[in-house]
């Protein structure tokens, strides 16, 4: 089991966050003891890692978000000056928040988001009407 009593993370840890659904995965296991090491290892976890720790935060279950607020914002803090630009973008939406991510904090520092959110406002239902963007 990756997520024992163990306090340093092991490799199995860091290609889980990795993976493209593995924030979902790591999420439901976090507590005192994994935030803790996920703080502690930070740094040294490869970018993509370092990603699936903040957005394994948003899968938490509302049991275990109980005592962990302090945890969790030690993460989200230590992210929020990292030289990742998607680590340090993650981590300035969650702003800090266990249950939310702010999406418009997200547009107004990254110009490139809002630009594809106005987009996406007319693009969706494109490829289903022929062409015809269709307002929502």
């Amino acid at each position: 089991n990756v997520w024992g009593m163990h306090a340093l993370l092991d490799r199995n840890v860091e290609k889980m966050l990795s993976e493209p659904w593995g924030a979902a995965s790591a999420g439901i296991h976090y507590n005192k003891q994994v935030l803790g090491s996920l703080c502690d290892q930070f740094s040294r976890l490869e970018p993509q890692a370092r990603r699936g720790a903040l957005q394994g935060t948003l899968f938490m279950r509302q049991g275990q978000r109980v005592g962990l607020t302090a945890e969790v914002r030690s993460l989200v803090d230590l992210a929020s000056g990292d030289k990742d630009q998607w680590v340090n973008l993650i981590a300035r939406a969650l702003g800090g928040l266990t249950e939310r991510f702010d999406l418009r904090q997200l547009q107004q520092d990254v110009p490139a988001v809002s630009a594809r959110l106005y987009l996406a406002r007319f693009r969706p239902l494109e490829s289903l009407s022929g062409g015809v963007a269709v307002p929502q």
